[in-house]
């Protein structure tokens, strides 16, 4: 059985004590989530997370570095799973409007307190708490992995 992996780009944007989210719906669930999504055919990783960030947001970004990789897999089919590379971002540009592309998936964009973090249903919910515990010295973040898994419904 071949393998079904994608490949995600998605960017942490931090400014002052805030960071930049996406409020989104898929299926019956609602959570946040950091911008971005699948790169696309002919871009780089780094190229696909701004992109995606200017989709979902309005907001242009600059790359910093990448400080989190995550892994999703559903639990009973080992073929299907994503690999979502997350990078620290710059705003480049102030926020304008919700220019989204997704087809409606994203209800709402909302600059988060980092201290509020810990009370949002964010995805992947390690880096929600990674961004908490380095709150002021986001410079220092480490790059890190981890992995999530997902019952099939």
């Amino acid at each position: 059985m071949a393998e079904q992996i994608g490949i995600r780009a998605a960017t942490v944007v931090i400014q002052g004590e805030k960071v930049l989210l996406v409020s989104s719906k898929y299926g019956c669930e609602e959570y946040c989530l950091f911008p971005g999504g699948g790169v696309e055919f002919g871009e780089t990783v780094e190229e696909g997370a701004i992109r995606e960030t200017l989709e979902e947001t309005g907001i242009k970004v600059k790359i910093d570095r990448l400080i989190h990789v995550n892994e999703f897999v559903y639990k009973n089919d080992w073929s299907k799973r994503s690999i979502t590379l997350f990078f620290l971002a710059i705003p480049q540009e102030k926020f304008t409007e919700n220019i989204s592309t997704d087809g409606g998936k994203i209800k709402q964009i909302k600059w988060a307190s980092i201290s509020e973090l810990k009370d949002l249903d964010i995805r992947p919910k390690i880096l929600a708490e990674i961004l908490i515990s380095s709150f002021g010295k986001f410079e220092n973040i480490p790059l890190e992995y981890s992995v999530d898994f997902k019952e099939q419904g």
